[in-house]
């Protein structure tokens, strides 16, 4: 399928490489709403133009595209206005370990060393990056941020929008609510509630 790439930076490179490493989608571009990007070149391909030229003059020039945005709530934005207009491809690295069972929303990124287990259910605009690791029966919200060497165990409820930050470790059967961050570094041992902010060893809400 051939697809734009929306958001021409470093995210961006890292969810080229996700999508190159299958041969899955051929990727015409990137999209940026920064105009002075317009008209260069961003790791070998072209920044062809704004997001609303998705909607303008670059309509029916690809079928699908990608969000490579890391700010959950702008990736969710995104996501709901083009969602009714183009195909939202998941970019899963093929050095990734995502067990079969595994329940795979729309515009998912799963970054190489990640290893998702059984009957995890990841929802729609999910990052899992590079390293974390997902164990068996959990549940990823919508537009959550599992950041690089996040470790979950098993039978975790991760809401909404939620970020768990760098390296942060979760024990089992906990549960988080939405639009919450999780410091890198921290240990969850306790459930959390919705919009809040916890970090430390073990995690506390600040």
């Amino acid at each position: 399928m051939k697809i734009f790439i929306i958001g021409a930076g470093g995210h961006g490179k890292v969810c080229l490489d996700a999508i190159e490493s299958t041969g899955k989608h051929e990727v015409l571009g990137y999209i940026d709403d920064n105009p002075s990007k317009h008209g260069t070149t961003f790791y070998g391909l072209p920044v062809v133009g704004a997001v609303d030229d998705l909607l303008g003059k670059l309509k029916g020039k690809a079928k699908g595209v990608f969000i490579a945005i890391g700010n959950n709530i702008v990736r969710n934005t995104l996501f709901d206005k083009l969602t009714k207009h183009y195909t939202m491809v998941n970019a899963i690295h093929s050095e990734t370990v995502v067990s079969e069972s595994v329940v795979l929303g729309q515009g998912v990124l799963i970054m190489a060393g990640a290893i998702v287990n059984a009957d995890t259910q990841i929802c729609d605009g999910v990052i899992i990056n590079t390293g974390a690791t997902v164990d068996h029966d959990c549940s990823i919200g919508k537009f959550a941020f599992i950041a690089p060497g996040a470790n979950l165990s098993g039978t975790i409820q991760i809401n909404d929008r939620t970020l768990i930050g760098t390296g942060a470790i979760i024990i089992p059967n906990i549960s988080i609510g939405k639009d919450v961050v999780v410091g890198a570094g921290a240990v969850v041992v306790k459930d959390l509630p919705d919009n809040c902010t916890a970090y430390g060893v073990p995690a506390k809400i600040k």
